[in-house]
C-alpha cells in the first residue's frame, strides 16, 4: 500500500523527470532540406538546376533538371545532395542528377555563385567541406575557426532567387539558411 508520503514524493518528483527529458542530446537528422530566410521572403526551398543552388519553387525554373534538394551530411563535413522528386510537379522536370556536392566559392573566386559537384567534376577554387550546422542554422567552418554565414541571394525574373557566397555586388541581399521548413499559414 503507498502511503500519503510516498505519494506526494512521487508526484513532486514528476515535473524534474519530465524536464529531464528535454535535456537530453537530440540525434542529427540523417536527411534534411534548406530554406532561406531573409528581408521580404521567408522559407523559400533550396532547389538544383544546372548545377547550382537556387531558392524557391523549382517548378518555375526553365531547367529540366529541377529539383528541392534532401542533403546527407558526410562524416566530413561535405553535404550531398538528391532529388526530392516529390516537390516536382511539372512534368517537363525529370532531375538526372544524384549524390551531387554542395560548395560554396573560396575567397577571390571569379564566379560567386552556390552551387553542386557531380563525382566527375574538375572544378576548382570551390569547397566542399566544413559545413554545419549551430542549432538549425547552416553555417561554414572557416579556417580562420569561425563559423560563417555569408549567404546571399539575387532576385531573378521569373521569381526564384539564385544563391550566393559572400557577395553583394549585384544586388544581392543577406539571407539565413535554415532546417527549419516555414511554418504553414
Amino acid at each position: 500500500m503507498v502511503t500519503a508520503l510516498q505519494r506526494s514524493l512521487l508526484l513532486a518528483a514528476l515535473p524534474f523527470l519530465a524536464l529531464g527529458s528535454r535535456f537530453q542530446r537530440r540525434a542529427d537528422p540523417s536527411t534534411f532540406q534548406l530554406y532561406a530566410y531573409g528581408e521580404g521572403f521567408g522559407g523559400l526551398s533550396v532547389f538544383y538546376a544546372d548545377g547550382y543552388a537556387y531558392l524557391g519553387d523549382p517548378n518555375l525554373s526553365n531547367s529540366t533538371d529541377a529539383a528541392t534538394v534532401t542533403f546527407t551530411a558526410t562524416s566530413t563535413n561535405e553535404w550531398l545532395g538528391s532529388p526530392n522528386t516529390t516537390s516536382v510537379t511539372n512534368s517537363t522536370h525529370s532531375p538526372t542528377w544524384s549524390n551531387v556536392t554542395l560548395f560554396i566559392p573560396e575567397t577571390g573566386a571569379s564566379d560567386t555563385r552556390v552551387g553542386f559537384l557531380d563525382s566527375n567534376s574538375t572544378t576548382t577554387d570551390v569547397l566542399t567541406s566544413a559545413f554545419r550546422f549551430y542549432g538549425q542554422t547552416a553555417m561554414f567552418f572557416g579556417d580562420s575557426g569561425t563559423f560563417e554565414t555569408l549567404w546571399t541571394s539575387l532576385q531573378l525574373e521569373n521569381g526564384i532567387r539564385a544563391l550566393y557566397w559572400n557577395d553583394t555586388s549585384s544586388g544581392q541581399t543577406p539571407l539565413t539558411l535554415r532546417s527549419i521548413a516555414p511554418s504553414a499559414p
